[in-house]
This record gives C-alpha cells, structure tokens and sequence, in this order.
C-alpha cells in the first residue's frame, strides 16, 4: 500500500479539499451525470423538487407491470441516497415501495427524481469546522398516515457534527400509529437509538460529550408526553417508547428543544 497524497475520488464521490479554510466538500457529479445518460435522461428538463406534495400511488397490478429497469433505477439511487444526497432520501424510500409490481405510472414518478438531479448536479456535503456548534445534535420528523395503502407513517432523521449534516435516515415505521404525536414518538425514539451509537463513535474518536445530546422536535404534544409523566395515560399501548426516550432525558443524555 503506497501513500498517493490528497484523495480526490473514492466509490464514486468528487473530493475537495481546503486546508487552509479548513472546508472539505463531497459530491457525486460524475456518477450522476453517468447515471442520466444509462436511463436516456441527460437532456431532460430540471424540476425544483424530486416529489410531487402528497403523492398517493397504489400498489401496481401484475396485468399492468412495466418492463423499465425499475429495481435498477432504485438501487442506483439509493447509492447516492446513502453518500452524499440525504435531500434524496424521501423520494427515493418513497419509490422503494413499489419494486415488487411496478407500473408504467411508478416509472414515471421514479424518472422525476432524475429529473430533479439533473438541475441539482453539484449538490453534495460541505464540512467545514464551527468550533461553536454542539459536538452532536439531532432533528427528527415524522408524517402521519399520509400512506393510503397501509396507513404507516414515514420516519425522518438528521444529524450533525459541529453543524455539519454527517447522517441520515428515512424509513416506514413498522406498526399504524393512531396519532401524530404516537408518529413523532416513534421517530424520537428511532433517532435517539442510532444517536446513542453516533455518541458512542465520538467519543471513541476521542470527543468529549459534554452536557446532553440536542435532539430538535416540532411537536410539543411529543415534547411534553416524553418530559411530563402525567402525560402518558393515553400512549399506554406504547409505554415502553416513550419510558425508553424520558429515562434517557431524566439522566442528562439527551435533551429535546422544540423546533
């Protein structure tokens, strides 16, 4: 193994790096400009957002599969999803779902996050050091039942280092929840377990964590059933969450702020 200096490609992502501004910047241009030549999209028009708002799609009939390489659309993208495009995620886990029976209709909706890389071609990540910022800090979200097909809600993550975006997550949560504050737990409760791995990993690289973690929640009812024992009597059928996520605030390792 030789040394061959400052790496400027890896798996795909472009690598930039300024030591002097202590910035570094991750971006996968070439391999998404490869990416719309393989599905004959290299000429189509931009679009402002990968998704359309409130898209409903049902499950595909076998008489109406589309012959597309769907699946190999999705893998591909998921790629992107799991490197440098965390704006991808949703859309992406979205047309996921559908792999198993897609449609000429999926396709379509699937062809229009391409159509949005296509204008977005120089997104990517920027590190750069903010010695102010918290070592670690969380956003979590979540939808309610806005699946018609099984009512499930979507759970949505985000953390950062020093201010910068370093992980990321969307994913169907796996039972109904039966209100949007029950949602919100559960993605509170799914960000804080993969937080308490992140919080692990800094310090094993030598960070000192000092004071509670931030997790940023928009949802107060979500806010006050975690905080406030009084609160839980109508989440009882989820107790074990919620205890989980108020234990965890009770002895200082997380702390949740309304956003």
């Amino acid at each position: 193994m030789t040394d061959s200096n400052e790496v400027s490609c890896f798996l795909g992502m472009t690598i930039e790096r300024n030591i002097d501004q202590r910035v570094m910047r991750i971006s996968q241009r070439r391999y998404l400009e490869t990416l719309l030549e393989r599905f004959n999209m290299s000429e189509c028009k931009p679009i402002s957002v990968p998704m359309e708002c409130r898209l409903r799609l049902q499950k595909g009939e076998e008489s109406k599969r589309t012959t597309k390489p769907y699946r190999e659309l999705v893998g591909c993208l998921m790629y992107v999803t799991l490197t440098t495009r965390p704006d991808l995620c949703s859309a992406v886990n979205y047309c996921s779902q559908f792999q198993s029976c897609p449609t000429d209709e999926h396709w379509a909706h699937l062809k229009r996050i391409l159509r949005y890389v296509r204008g977005t071609l120089d997104y990517g990540l920027k590190f750069e050091a903010d010695d102010t910022a918290p070592v670690l800090a969380a956003f979590c979200d979540a939808d309610w039942a806005n699946n018609v097909v099984d009512r499930r809600s979507v759970t949505g993550y985000v953390f950062k280092v020093f201010g910068c975006t370093t992980a990321w997550g969307t994913r169907k949560q796996q039972s109904v929840s039966l209100s949007s504050t029950e949602a919100e737990l559960v993605a509170l409760s799914t960000a804080v377990c993969e937080g308490m791995w992140f919080k692990r990993l800094m310090e094993e690289l030598g960070y000192t964590m000092q004071g509670a973690v931030p997790y940023y929640e928009d949802n107060q009812s979500t806010i006050k059933v975690v905080c406030e024992p009084k609160a839980r009597s109508r989440l009882k059928h989820i107790d074990v969450r919620h205890q989980f996520v108020g234990d965890l605030v009770q002895h200082g390792q997380i702390e949740l702020q309304y956003v």
